[in-house]
């Protein structure tokens, strides 16, 4: 796949924007796998706040889709009608296998991981993170979605 991403690209990205440039970007081929790591952040109507901004970018023709609270159920588990729409008229194949995205400081293209997690935890994980509290932690893309939703 890695290969076939160098020669073509992405299907879509998920572009955060700030002050009207884009900062970060996320890309898959699975609009949904995308959509899936910000919905929860829109629970309740939550939204990006002033100077942030996400959007939905179809790569292949380079249109855009501006995600707000309307794009997503209010538990912030699924999407709405009003979103699957708008990504069926920019790309009637949407409904793709998901992979692992690629998330990255736009500027740099610097890649950054998604989270900081392990993908399991154990003792020696929990106390490095005890001790490590006070020390500053490397972007992931949910330290973003935090500073775009001013949760930091």
């Amino acid at each position: 796949m890695g290969l076939l991403n160098r020669l073509f690209g992405f299907r879509w990205s998920l572009y955060v924007v700030h002050n009207g440039g884009l900062a970060f970007a996320m890309h898959e081929h699975s609009v949904m796998s995308t959509v899936g790591y910000v919905m929860s952040y829109f629970a309740a109507g939550k939204e990006p706040v002033a100077p942030w901004e996400l959007y939905l970018n179809f790569n292949h023709k380079h249109q855009t889709i501006k995600l707000t609270p309307a794009h997503f159920t209010v538990d912030g588990e699924n999407v709405t009608p009003l979103l699957i729409q708008q990504i069926e008229a920019i790309d009637p194949g949407w409904k793709i296998r998901g992979g692992e995205p690629v998330f990255e400081e736009a500027a740099t293209k610097k890649k950054l991981k998604i989270s900081d997690a392990p993908r399991s935890w154990s003792t020696a994980d929990l106390q490095a993170m005890m001790d490590n509290l006070d020390k500053p932690r490397e972007l992931t893309f949910f330290s973003v979605m935090d500073m775009v939703f001013g949760k930091r």
